[in-house]
């Protein structure tokens, strides 16, 4: 547990859940010197502050319970090196402690799991490969996040550097990929591409978009070429 805490003074309960409520005892000074949510609801004429319990139902108790293990010992209870669903489950995971992050107000933690992720990215697997968030992570940060998002950022940024189609072709749905973020990416990598190729790339033969493909020689073109001129009347 980290010497710099303050764990004099009160606790508060967080109950968290909807249909399963899981209470938290925390303590008031741990959790309202790094959320300003809670610093917030702890004081002034909130009920909150009166009761000394704080409700949440529309979060997720597990989520909640990764953000309580950050409070005191800064570290992710959530580590997977497999490969496939499974390790893109440990991002879809983090995504959702980041969208917990954003609402309590607390950029520290924000700023952690955006950590986690890029070291998730450069982290072997059990088969030796490394692993990129697809699918339902990039649903998940771009519904409940603003257009200035930073984790809409690194998305974007590790898809630009490192992103293959088979990642769109093969690891998300049309469901999972908003159009903000294909917006997003286009942009990104037409710029990245801009800065590093400012000279301006020769413009492609037109047959190449042609029915006949790569035998130019029947390309109408030709026929056109070869085709007699009729003489004008002066």
């Amino acid at each position: 547990m980290d010497a710099c805490l303050d764990l004099t003074g009160q606790t508060i309960e967080v109950i968290v859940g909807a249909k399963k409520h899981v209470p938290f005892t925390i303590h008031e000074n741990v959790i309202c010197a790094s959320s300003q949510f809670f610093k917030k609801a702890m004081s002034g004429e909130w009920s909150e502050a009166k009761s000394r319990s704080v409700r949440l139902a529309d979060e997720d108790p597990d989520v909640f319970h990764i953000y309580t293990q950050w409070l005191y010992h800064d570290t992710f209870p959530v580590r997977v090196d497999k490969p496939g669903v499974e390790g893109n489950a440990e991002y879809l995971l983090l995504a959702k402690a980041y969208v917990l992050g954003d609402m309590l107000q607390d950029g520290n933690f924000k700023d952690a799991i955006l950590d986690a992720m890029v070291e998730k990215t450069e982290s072997k697997l059990s088969n030796d490969t490394t692993l990129f968030p697809v699918g339902p992570v990039i649903r998940h940060i771009y519904d409940n996040t603003m257009e200035s998002s930073e984790a809409r950022r690194l998305l974007v940024d590790l898809y630009t550097e490192h992103g293959r189609g088979d990642w769109l072709r093969k690891r998300a749905s049309r469901e999972d990929l908003p159009k903000e973020f294909l917006y997003d990416l286009v942009v990104a990598v037409l710029d990245k591409r801009y800065w590093r190729y400012p000279t301006r790339a020769p413009v492609p033969d037109p047959c190449a978009y042609h029915q006949h493909k790569a035998d130019n020689s029947i390309c109408y073109k030709n026929r056109l070429a070869q085709k007699p001129r009729k003489r004008q009347r002066t």
